[in-house]
């Protein structure tokens, strides 16, 4: 049986390696295992940052993390990491290509015209998928979403996705249209609009 929690610090080291598994074509990945965790642990730790993950008898299957308000966000963890970023700065300066990449995600996470509240990730190992674990974790972000008193959130996904667009648009989200966060790269964005819970303060 898979449960779903709130995830802690001391579960950090176990997201960052999920993410590096499951989501291996990410940006965050490229940058290297350290720049991962050190994501998770400041967005574990962050008033506007938080995480799920779901577990079984054997262990952690899968999570999901949400973002109030990017902007705080990456303003909090660059600040709190630049001696790692630097240190990536330093050992890829001459990968033009890859700090490309950074800038253009950069640039979409904080757009004005988008929702400043997103669905950052989610990933499933293969023993839970199939379970119905994908949809469980994206109903519990919307959850703390609406607790938080946020109305719209965003998630974006690659056009070639359709299992990820599916969970999506089960859980209600509405396509918004397509981006091109890096050139030739399309992606799915979409949008939902929440209701704020009656507890949010």
């Amino acid at each position: 049986m898979i449960s779903i929690r709130r995830a802690t610090q001391a579960d950090s080291d176990a997201i960052a390696t999920m993410h590096r598994e499951q989501i291996p074509w990410g940006l965050l990945t490229d940058l290297g295992p350290r720049f991962v965790e050190a994501f998770y642990r400041t967005l574990l730790s962050s008033p506007v940052g938080f995480v799920f993950v779901a577990e079984d008898d054997a262990g952690p299957v899968g999570f999901a993390s949400g973002v109030v308000h990017w902007r705080r966000f990456y303003r909090a963890f660059f600040a709190g990491n630049w001696r790692l970023a630097a240190g990536v700065v330093l050992r890829r300066v001459l990968d033009v290509r890859r700090w490309r990449r950074l800038a253009e995600t950069s640039r979409y996470a904080t757009a004005g015209d988008l929702p400043g509240s997103e669905l950052l990730s989610i990933a499933v190992r293969p023993r839970a998928r199939g379970t119905g674990t994908a949809d469980a974790l994206v109903r519990h972000v919307l959850d703390e979403f609406s607790r938080r008193g946020v109305t719209q959130v965003r998630v974006t996904t690659a056009l070639s996705n359709e299992a990820a667009a599916r969970v999506y648009e089960r859980s209600g989200f509405r396509l918004l249209g397509d981006a091109e966060i890096h050139p030739g790269e399309i992606a799915r964005v979409y949008v939902i609009a929440l209701q704020p819970d009656s507890r949010a303060g």
